[in-house]
C-alpha cells in the first residue's frame, strides 16, 4: 500500500473513516492523559478531523500529519479557521492557525526526537497494512517523550470476513509494536457499531479496542 492508495480514496470520495462530529473515546478518556494546558499533541494521519479543534480547546498545541493535501485545505476551510499560514520545509508543507498545526508530507518522515507530549491515534494504526506498522510504531516512539502518553484506538475482528483498510490490529500485535518502550493498559473493549455503516454490519464481530499507553 503506497500513498496513491489514500490520495486516490481521498479524491473517489471513499472516506467512511471520517467523521463530522469529534469522537467519543477521544472525549470519553481524554483526561487518562493528564494533558496540561501548552503541551503539545501529535494527531498522525488526521485528515480532516473535527478532533483537532476539540483538543485544540482543551488548551493543547495541536499537531496533525496528513498525506494529502486537499483534505488539509478543507479542514481549515469548512470549520471557517482563516488566516491560515503555510511554510515549506524539505519534507512537508506546513499550514498553521493559532494552535492547531498540520504538517502535509509522509508521516514517515516526521523528525525528532522526543517532540511531543501526547499522542492521538484513531485511524492512523489501523489504516496501515501489517507490513508497514513496525515502521510506525517506531516513529511514534521517538517523537514522543519520556513519561508521554498515547491514547490508540484500533479495531480487532476476523480480518478473512473483510478486506482493510481498516485493517484489524490485534492486542497481540500493540505489545508487539510497543512493551519495550512502553507499559499498555487495554481501557475498552466494544463493538464497533458508531464507525460507519461497513463497520457496523459486522456487529458483535467487530470490536474497538482502546490502549493507553505511557513510554518508559
Amino acid at each position: 500500500m503506497d500513498s496513491q492508495f489514500w490520495i486516490k480514496a481521498w479524491k473517489e470520495g471513499r472516506t467512511a473513516f471520517h467523521q463530522d462530529k469529534v469522537h467519543g473515546k477521544l472525549v470519553e478518556f481524554f483526561s487518562l492523559l493528564g494533558a496540561e494546558g501548552g503541551q503539545k499533541i501529535l494527531v498522525p494521519l488526521c485528515g480532516k478531523t473535527k478532533d483537532l479543534i476539540w483538543l485544540q480547546d482543551q488548551h493543547l498545541h495541536v499537531h496533525g500529519v496528513e498525506l494529502y493535501e486537499e483534505a488539509v485545505k478543507a479542514f481549515f476551510t469548512e470549520n471557517n479557521l482563516s488566516p491560515v499560514t503555510v511554510s515549506k520545509t524539505p519534507d512537508f508543507s506546513e499550514y498553521k492557525y493559532r494552535d492547531i498545526h498540520i504538517c502535509q508530507g509522509d508521516f514517515f518522515k516526521l523528525q525528532g526526537p522526543e517532540t511531543f507530549d501526547l499522542v492521538y491515534d484513531r485511524a492512523s494504526l489501523v489504516a496501515l497494512p501489517e507490513s508497514m506498522r513496525k515502521d510506525y510504531a517506531q516513529v511514534i516512539t521517538r517523537v514522543l517523550k519520556k513519561k508521554g502518553k498515547y491514547l490508540l484506538i484500533v479495531y480487532d475482528y476476523d480480518q478473512s470476513k473483510m478486506d482493510g483498510p481498516p485493517f484489524s490490529v490485534k492486542e497481540n500485535e500493540i505489545y508487539s509494536l510497543y512493551e519495550k518502550a512502553f507499559s499498555i493498559k487495554l481501557l475498552d473493549m466494544k463493538p464497533a457499531l458508531q464507525e460507519g455503516s461497513r463497520l457496523s454490519a459486522m456487529g458483535d464481530g467487530i470490536k474497538q479496542n482502546v490502549f493507553l499507553l505511557e513510554k518508559k
